[in-house]
């Protein structure tokens, strides 16, 4: 297993957000803006100081980056939870969602800088794409059929039907040239039925441009509703959970996230005591979204 790089202390990249923040986030509060604009301004900032310290990864060797990249994503993080509610406190619906985007962000930070270098991204590709390929298997078994033209024409209806379907998901790249896509919920709950539906629908699209697409749902909470299970049934998509998904982000890309977890990760302590206590008494414990 590796070491944390010995350039990157937790602790010294905490204060140095909080030196470099508090100064401007105390400004930020003063002003005549509304809570979400108050928020925008809090959230840029942070990211300017992520990117600042983003800027030494380069200068280590490549097997210590996915690992350096992770650790300042977790503190860069723990700021932006801290400042962002001093502008605007956090209700439940609001923490649920940023926890969202910023765990998926922290684990998307492993496909930055990969171990493993046969890892590239890629662009997702165009329904477009999709559609002349199934087109043309189509029209190569049907052949000289006599009725080809008329069931060509039905085809065609029923893609008029569908629409255009995003193929855009959170993770699309290859890996030793096999097509992965990745999708990443902190939570599958009782109002993810159209997600599931899409999921369903983006799987098969994926299949008929490549077969080989491997397909792969990544969740934070081991807990997780009845709509999850019928992915798994479906046997499109590959799903992991809780720990499960740090291992697989690892076997993936290399990037020793579970070393980040075990060493780095303590909200408890990383977070201030007021802000702590603030999720921890909130009608529904918010503490709960922070088990990563």
């Amino acid at each position: 297993m590796q070491v944390i790089p010995l350039m990157l202390d937790k602790n010294e990249i905490l204060l140095r957000l909080h030196s470099r923040l508090a100064p401007s986030v105390e400004r930020i509060s003063k002003l005549a803006l509304t809570h979400q604009q108050k928020a925008q301004q809090v959230n840029a900032l942070v990211a300017e100081e992520r990117d600042n310290l983003s800027a030494s990864i380069l200068q280590m060797w490549e097997v210590d980056r996915g690992t350096a990249a992770l650790v300042i994503q977790y503190c860069c993080t723990v700021a932006g939870l801290e400042y962002r509610h001093q502008v605007w406190p956090y209700e439940y619906m609001a923490f649920s969602r940023r926890i969202g985007e910023l765990w998926e962000a922290f684990c998307r930070t492993a496909w930055t800088y990969p171990a493993d270098t046969t890892v590239v991204r890629m662009d997702a590709p165009n329904f477009a794409e999709v559609r002349k390929a199934l087109l043309q298997r189509i029209t190569a078994n049907l052949g000289t059929h006599d009725k080809a033209k008329e069931v060509m024409t039905d085809v065609s209806t029923l893609f008029e039907i569908v629409g255009e379907i995003n193929m855009k998901e959170d993770e699309v790249f290859r890996k030793a040239d096999i097509p992965y896509v990745i999708d990443f919920k902190s939570g599958f709950g009782s109002n993810e039925k159209g997600n599931m539906l899409r999921l369903l629908t983006v799987g098969r699209a994926y299949h008929i441009w490549d077969h080989r697409t491997k397909l792969m749902l990544l969740v934070r909470q081991d807990e997780n509703n009845n709509y999850l299970k019928v992915l798994r049934r479906s046997n499109l998509w590959e799903v992991y959970t809780g720990a499960d998904t740090y291992k697989k982000i690892e076997e993936i890309t290399g990037a020793d996230i579970q070393l980040v977890r075990d060493e780095v990760i303590d909200w408890r302590d990383d977070l201030s005591d007021g802000f702590y206590r603030y999720l921890k008494n909130q009608p529904t414990d918010l503490t709960s979204y922070l088990v990563w």
